[in-house]
């Protein structure tokens, strides 16, 4: 019996390379989406491939990829082939989450608003709060917030003659678009349609980089993923003024905290260090620093990026309610069936506010298109939307046979290992897991996992392994929630202020856990409790759901009556919808601090939501350094007439927020205290302020440092005191000692209105502020408040008063050092730095 010759298909694809180029340049996007479906090509790959000039260059790397994919690949790659017809088709490129309709990018993908500027950066950047100055002048007074497109990130747009940008910055909440808009450029250079100024395009992941444990080379860093380019990286990275280098997903970067500390540098691309070393040499232009770098991040890890470096910077804030619609025409491609879907949504107003983010928008539609329209009972969280979303993929994957008690067995406990994985990696920081990973949780391979778990394959020196991450990192805090709901302990948010707590209470804080705490409070919710349990037979204890709703109800109370930022709280509450749950809720004082956060529209509906449900005085309502829009304070309007302190300052308020304020001052009884510092505000913003405060002549004190106020627009206040208005703060503002003294002319007993620090009440009150804001806020807020107040010219220690606040600010400082821990050396570091200051 004679054997038939086998013939290799790597050998063939190497020997007939020049005829395939040929053979397939005219449908390599048809082949490319054939390999991509199969599972021989990941979503990386497709992006590779696409990042390609013309058809040509794109047949030649996929051909370079298959190389390294082994005879299997290969043998997919040419049966593709043989099917091959002569009929052209477009590339599709699926978005976030899969979609079986995603129409060809450039008609899929809806523009995101960008805008330049980034506010919580910029106060960064200048001297904002400069402590004891006479007069400080607002550096870029108004946040430049120009639309532009992702071609414009990297384009000359400012003064002719002036460099374009070489690092630029881009941040988003989770789901807002950050990797589809990396998508979208890499789609538009293969195509030759923009970023033509560049001849190479390199992107890196921080997933990707969390798997590097050893020193290694930024050279080596390029070929680990891109192992074809070995023969012309050096040419690339030679041509580096041509070069752009994406780095995505900086905030799932588990060395994220000491990007910014690092003090060792590498300087040339074969050069070997820490991966943290590399990176930030490269976003700190110590390494390739003519070349062009795009990082994104989530906004909670922004105070970690080397931001002196970051020469533009840009926020992407999700859909208008027009591109929400137009999403909706483009997911449902019918225009009625469209319509008809946006109306049922659009009664929803929390589901509607929620599509703003473009990767919720996608699911709810998902949940429409599968589940015939919305569950009986409308989601109204995000929690709710993304249990009704697994709810539909299961239902999808077990073809209608969820009531079989053997199906449902089986899903629950691939769902049940699917949450087990997600939050032990989540709670390391990891994104990205190996196949042992996986077998140590004994979870399948099956179509089902496949929904939630995507698949790349990582390169290593002389094998290649595959790793595992979920379809979004979203996805993973969602499974990583249920895993607490079903099977996990639960603790409900902790606000004691004691060191064993601190550091897990940083954690939340900045973010790493935020939205793992509202998934987590939504599924303890007795509906989704309902759902789950009906649908999927996991069944969340009722024990365990008592126990954190009594927590987070103890939580809410302290942070009211101390009041220490609350948001996280408010979220947690809102996930719960239950009215009766504030039942028992009686705070000593109602203070309500959100301040030091960019609010965006769903945090302006839960701050709604709890206002809504409280009654009486709210003693405080602080809303500092908020990113606070005109839409914004309307939307908590109807609230405000119960505030005796409204904080509004370190925001950029323009006319339009200020006639907003004037109707409060002409509606409210109670509002006393107003603060307006750092505003960006003049005489003609205050003069409107003026003429509302006459109509209830309520308010007693005014708080307006650090803005444009002259004399004249002063003189319509003083008018105003020593009644209604008994005290008008205007330090460090266009107005002279002299003036000064012209403002309290008619009032000689005491000085109403005060544009320098001669009176030491008025230093006395200011530092009392500072050091409460101070001592309410984590270390990350903490060392944001120190940055401003450490970069002092005037310190004024001759005052007995002074030196006893400058101790009370070490003794603080130092209290918080004692509570670092060895995972924390970078803020230990800085903190450190700071005690010297205050010391000195």
């Amino acid at each position: 019996m004679t054997r038939t010759p086998v013939v290799s298909c790597l050998r063939t694809l190497r020997e007939m390379r020049g005829g395939l180029v040929d053979r397939v340049e005219g449908s390599v996007d048809l082949v490319l989406e054939t390999l991509v479906s199969r599972e021989v090509f990941t979503r990386d790959d497709r992006e590779e491939v696409l990042c390609e000039r013309g058809p040509r260059g794109r047949v030649r790397k996929v051909l370079d990829i298959l190389d390294c994919k082994g005879e299997e690949a290969a043998g997919t790659f040419l049966l593709a082939v043989s099917h091959l017809s002569d009929v052209s088709t477009e590339v599709s490129v699926q978005s976030i989450v899969p979609t079986h309709n995603a129409g060809p990018l450039p008609q899929h993908y809806v523009n995101l608003l960008v805008v330049k500027g980034h506010h919580s950066l910029e106060l960064k950047k200048h001297e904002v709060l400069t402590f004891g100055q006479r007069r400080v002048a607002l550096q870029g007074k108004a946040l430049e917030k120009r639309l532009i497109k992702p071609a414009q990130l990297f384009a000359n747009t400012n003064n002719a003659g002036s460099r374009p940008p070489k690092r630029v910055l881009v941040t988003g909440v989770a789901g807002i678009g950050k990797t589809v808009l990396v998508q979208k450029i890499l789609y538009d250079f293969g195509s030759d349609v923009e970023h033509v100024q560049f001849d190479f395009i390199l992107q890196l992941t921080f997933r990707d980089l969390n798997l590097i444990s050893k020193p290694v080379s930024f050279r080596d860093l390029v070929l680990r993923k891109n192992s074809h380019l070995s023969k012309c990286v050096d040419a690339i990275l030679a041509n580096e003024s041509k070069l752009l280098i994406v780095l995505d997903g900086f905030d799932e970067f588990k060395h994220y905290k000491s990007t910014a500390d690092v003090d060792v540098f590498v300087t040339e691309p074969g050069e070997e260090g820490e991966v943290t070393e590399v990176i930030s040499s490269l976003i700190q232009g110590e390494l390739l620093p003519e070349a062009s770098v795009l990082l994104t991040s989530r906004p909670m890890a922004v105070s970690h990026v080397p931001v002196a470096s970051v020469n533009c910077f840009a926020v992407i804030t999700g859909f208008s309610s027009a591109e929400i619609r137009d999403f909706f025409e483009r997911y449902f491609q019918q225009e009625p069936l469209a319509q008809q879907m946006f109306e049922k949504v659009a009664t929803n107003e929390i589901m509607l506010t929620l599509c703003y983010i473009p990767a919720f928008c996608h699911i709810v539609c998902s949940i429409l298109k599968d589940s015939d329209g919305l569950a009986r009972e409308s989601p109204k969280t995000m929690t709710d939307i993304y249990t009704q979303y697994l709810v539909a993929l299961l239902r999808s994957h077990s073809h209608g046979r969820v009531d079989n008690a053997s199906e449902r067995q089986r899903l629950r406990e691939i769902v049940l290992k699917l949450a087990n994985l997600a939050y032990e990696k989540l709670m390391a920081h990891e994104t990205l897991f190996y196949s042992s990973d996986m077998e140590a949780v004994q979870l399948p391979d099956s179509t089902m996992v496949s929904t939630f778990l995507d698949k790349t394959s990582v390169q290593e020196p002389g094998f290649t392994e595959d790793v595992f991450s979920f379809t979004h990192l979203t996805v993973q805090e969602f499974f990583a929630a249920l895993h607490c709901a079903v099977a996990g302990e639960v603790a409900s948010p902790d606000v004691e202020n004691n060191s064993s707590s601190r550091r897990q209470e940083d954690e939340v804080t900045a973010g790493h856990l935020d939205l793992f705490d509202r998934f987590l409070s939504g599924l303890l919710s007795e509906r989704n409790q309902r759902l789950l349990s009906s649908s999927v037979g996991l069944d969340p204890s009722a024990t365990r759901a008592e126990v954190y709703r009594e927590g987070l109800l103890k939580s809410l109370q302290a942070l009211c009556e101390s009041g220490g930022p609350i948001l996280t709280q408010l979220h947690c509450l809102f996930e719960q919808q239950d009215n009766s749950l504030l039942l028992d809720f009686h705070p000593s004082t109602l203070r309500v601090n959100v301040s030091d956060v960019s609010l965006s529209p769903m945090d302006y509906a839960v701050v709604k939501h709890f206002l809504r449900q409280t009654a009486g005085t709210i003693s405080e309502l602080d809303l500092t350094g908020s990113s606070i829009t005109a839409a914004g304070l309307t939307v908590l309007q109807p609230h405000l007439n119960r505030c005796r302190s409204l904080w509004l300052g370190e925001n950029t308020l323009d006319m339009e927020v200020i006639h907003v304020i004037a109707q409060v001052l002409q509606s409210s009884d109670t509002l006393t205290y107003l603060g307006l510092g750092w505003s960006d505000i003049g005489d003609e913003e205050v003069l409107v302020l003026a003429d509302a405060i006459k109509c209830r002549q309520s308010l007693r004190e005014i708080w307006m440092e650090g803005n444009r106020i002259s004399y004249e627009g002063l003189l319509s206040l003083s008018a105003l005191t020593p009644s209604p208005l008994q005290t008008v703060v205007a330090i460090w503002n266009e107005v002279s000692e002299e003036e000064e003294s012209l403002l309290n002319g008619a009032s000689l007993d005491s000085q109403c209105v005060t544009v320098s620090f001669t009176d030491d009440l008025i230093w006395k009150a200011w530092c009392q502020w500072v050091l409460k804001r101070c001592q309410g806020n984590s270390t990350k807020k903490l060392m944001g408040i120190l940055h401003k107040v450490c970069r002092s010219s005037e310190r004024r220690q001759d005052v007995p008063w002074t030196r006893s606040f400058y101790g009370e600010l070490l003794e603080l400082i130092r209290s918080r050092i004692a509570e670092c821990d060895e995972e924390d050396e970078d803020v230990r570091m800085r903190l450190e730095k700071f005690a010297s200051i205050v010391a000195s």
